[in-house]
């Protein structure tokens, strides 16, 4: 891990004279809270997160992940795990840049429930940096945030998703793809996933998705904060391919691990 982080770099480097105007008050870290260094913005993760503790973060090996569901594994370079063999997926493939617990659990919790919208440039950056090293985005037409009901966006004020697709198209410094959030309705409101056993959030989740008829014959990427079971991931999907897309992967921020045996509860 120490050599991951040393081949991070900045992904959006600022002006000069910004660095130099800012570092009049140098920021804190927002994990541990020490006063970060002047030449932080230097850093991969500035203005953020000191070296530290961008180290200590749950970063995903992408070796040891199922490329359909993102859930772990315990031999590398698996296409399908036996998760993905005993249910219908109807995504292509999916990716995280974290496992969802420790600060980036906590951070997320703070940007949706709390309406901390401060932290969406933070969860970018973040997302970012785990894609540094990697051309991934590059088979992707289009990018799609999950969407919200309008009755939950009212409610809530903001679409996480489509804040953390924003911040994550202003940090890739090369190919991203086009951001369509129209492409894709929620049209039924739902009960909230994290209140559901996994049977419940199977059912509930049926039709509850429109496409537009411009999804036909993309290569499309679904984002969204945090992937649990995949069951509202994998209902888009279904959506989109129904409507003509030719591929539908999934990127998240944080990925949920299920240890093999153990039922997946509500917790989110």
């Amino acid at each position: 891990m120490d050599e991951f982080l040393q081949t991070l770099h900045h992904p959006s480097p600022q002006p000069k004279w910004l660095r130099w105007l800012r570092q009049l008050l140098p920021p804190l870290c927002w994990q541990c809270r020490q006063v970060l260094g002047g030449k932080t913005y230097q850093q991969p993760a500035s203005p953020f997160l000191c070296s530290s503790c961008l180290l200590k973060l749950p970063w995903t090996d992408q070796h040891y992940h199922c490329r359909q569901c993102g859930n772990r594994t315990a031999e590398p370079g698996r296409i399908r795990c036996h998760e993905c063999l005993e249910e219908l997926w109807d995504l292509d493939e999916s990716r995280s840049g974290f496992g969802y617990h420790e600060i980036i659990q906590h951070w997320i919790l703070q940007l949706k429930f709390f309406e901390q919208e401060h932290l969406a440039p933070l969860l970018g950056r973040l997302l970012a940096l785990s894609l540094q090293k990697s051309q991934w985005l590059e088979k992707y037409d289009t990018l799609i945030p999950i969407p919200l009901h309008a009755s939950r966006l009212r409610k809530r004020g903001f679409n996480q998703s489509l804040l953390l697709a924003h911040q994550l198209s202003r940090n890739v410094e090369h190919y991203f793809p086009e951001i369509q959030s129209h492409w894709l309705k929620r049209i039924r409101a739902t009960r909230p996933q994290t209140e559901l056993t996994l049977a419940e959030r199977l059912v509930n989740l049926e039709d509850a998705f429109s496409a537009h008829p411009d999804v036909q014959n993309n290569n499309i990427l679904l984002l969204d904060d945090v992937m649990t079971t995949g069951s509202t991931l994998n209902a888009a999907a279904h959506c989109l391919k129904e409507a003509g897309a030719d591929r539908v992967g999934a990127l998240v921020l944080c990925r949920r691990i299920w240890e093999p045996g153990r039922e997946h509860s509500a917790e989110y």
